[in-house]
């Protein structure tokens, strides 16, 4: 394991940690670990989850705005509008769907798993920024699965991580769900 590998590692388990926290700190933290970890799966051929970091960057940033404009505010944790369920069902369906021809284009690895699991993780942080609770119970799924993908395609940190992951989306959930009974 590279020493990069490491750094992403403990700077991706800081940042799903202050998530759980509601800390704005989180972000920077994804965002340092996104960086390090889209290197590797560029180099890897998994061009889905390189582009996911893509995303995740790009998310990070907006989630730090978001959070920051709604610091001093009443923000707290919801559950997810019955409404919604419906079009982020679609709309994982549909982005597997091009994310799948996109990455057989390019020659991609693992490419029906990276694309279903590319989707899904492009919705559930759409999900996290909103503060909804239900985003924890779909990365616990999702992390799993990446564990398996990164066994297969022989990185260890990156199954560690995504390991580390999925037990704290399970925390987050248990955390996220006791305040929102709360309120």
């Amino acid at each position: 394991m590279a020493f990069w590998d490491w750094i992403a590692l403990l700077t991706g388990i800081a940042g799903v940690l202050l998530t759980i926290f509601q800390s704005i700190w989180c972000w920077p933290m994804a965002l340092i670990s996104v960086v390090i970890s889209g290197t590797a799966f560029y180099n890897q051929r998994l061009f889905g989850d390189f582009g996911l970091q893509i995303f995740y960057f790009i998310s990070g940033i907006y989630g730090w705005l978001y959070w920051n404009k709604k610091k001093g505010k009443v923000f707290t944790v919801t559950k997810m509008p019955s409404k919604h369920y419906a079009p982020i069902i679609l709309s994982i369906i549909i982005q597997a769907i091009v994310y799948y021809y996109l990455l057989h284009y390019f020659k991609s690895d693992q490419i029906l798993m990276d694309a279903i699991l590319t989707s899904c993780s492009f919705t559930c942080t759409f999900m996290m920024a909103k503060k909804w609770v239900e985003n924890w119970m779909l990365w616990i799924i999702i992390d799993a699965a990446y564990v398996f993908l990164y066994i297969i395609k022989d990185l260890p940190t990156y199954a560690l991580l995504y390991g580390f992951f999925s037990l704290m989306a399970y925390y987050g959930f248990y955390s996220w769900k006791k305040q929102l009974i709360k309120e």
